[in-house]
């Protein structure tokens, strides 16, 4: 992987820049007992999670056909968005910052909803670092393929030389219907395991991105 093939990185936010796993786990648990369901671990969480969201919600035992999905993401987001651990991973700044200053262009394109996206990056003063932000409508986590491959079409840039950066299968499933190349992080959403699964090549965190760029 040579540094002459990276332009552009687009990067996912949760469980990639933004470290809220626990925060995903509070939400899904509020559902889960306000029903008598049985509650999830992180461990568990990523074993079982997945895009859309109403996948993961129907593997958990869900019956979406009897629930108001609207009101369900209504309730998960605000106990999401309460969890007082939720912060960067201590190594998103020095990564964007590394690239930023070798002049790789950085898009953020993510499952949340485009208005709170946008107020988060805001609060942790790291908006300068993207040159595109892209989210969803409404908070229900479906899926970001359609927005990627839009944003994509404005870069410029050839598909070899942008490398999307995730922390699910479904960023693989993303960069692969975009054309580009992914890049998987263990930090996150999902387990090691699963993300092998996909094809894409596995690091710890983003911390070691840049050493596969500039070895």
């Amino acid at each position: 992987m040579s540094i002459k093939k990276l332009q552009h990185i687009i990067w996912d936010w949760n469980g990639t820049l933004q470290n809220d796993v626990v925060a995903a786990v509070v939400g899904i648990n509020v559902l889960l007992e306000q029903r008598g369901m049985p509650l999830v671990d992180v461990e568990k969480h990523r074993e079982l999670f997945s895009f859309p969201a109403r996948n993961y919600y129907i593997a958990l035992g869900f019956d979406l056909e009897k629930e108001n999905w609207e009101e369900m993401s209504n309730t998960f987001i605000k106990a999401f968005l309460a969890e007082p651990s939720t912060n960067l991973f201590d190594w998103t700044v020095p990564t964007l910052s590394f690239f930023k200053e070798r002049e790789i262009g950085m898009s953020l394109v993510s499952a949340a909803e485009q208005n709170t996206l946008i107020k988060t990056v805001e609060k942790y003063g790291i908006l300068n670092y993207f040159d595109n932000i892209v989210g969803l409508t409404d908070h229900g986590a479906g899926s970001k393929a359609d927005n990627a491959k839009r944003l994509v079409s404005t870069l410029g840039v050839p598909l070899d030389e942008i490398f999307l950066v995730g922390d699910t299968s479904h960023d693989k499933e993303v960069a692969d219907f975009v054309g580009c190349c992914c890049i998987l992080v263990e930090s996150g959403y999902e387990s090691k395991s699963r993300l092998l699964k996909s094809g894409a090549k596995v690091i710890p965190s983003i911390k070691e991105l840049p050493n596969l760029f500039y070895p």
